[in-house]
């Protein structure tokens, strides 16, 4: 079982997200929609998976993110986001993000995003390359 924490989009969008998570036995530790669900975040928690559905452009995002990957080594983050410009999957990869999911994705998608998170067997097309 993996700790995620739920993090941006809309209250429906987190409402159907911690639904999808619990339902593939995960464990939501945090949810909200904002910058400050990270930084809420427990401060006991070991390598939680970040499911955030945000624009890095949003004023607060980025360095939260940065915070809390400083905060939780282990962290694997999962960004959801519209936006298919390749500028952000760099912007994403500097920050630390290991999968970009496109909206919208297929439920399996986020499943082996997930699955990867947690150590589980499985692959996602949605890895982002480690730059060396």
């Amino acid at each position: 079982m993996t700790n995620v924490a739920i993090a941006g989009g809309s209250e429906e969008t987190r409402l159907l997200l911690r639904g999808l998570v619990r339902l593939y036995r995960h464990k939501v530790v945090a949810e909200g929609p904002g910058p400050e669900t990270l930084r809420e975040l427990p401060a006991d928690l070991v390598a939680p998976v970040l499911l955030l559905d945000v624009d890095l452009d949003q004023p607060g995002w980025t360095t939260e993110i940065v915070e809390t990957v400083r905060r939780y080594p282990g962290a694997r983050i999962i960004l959801l986001t519209p936006n298919r410009s390749p500028r952000v999957d760099t912007a994403a990869r500097d920050l630390g993000v290991h999968t970009v999911l496109r909206r919208p994705f297929a439920v399996h998608q986020l499943v082996a995003a997930l699955d990867t998170s947690s150590g589980d067997s499985g692959s996602t097309d949605s890895e982002l390359p480690r730059s060396a």
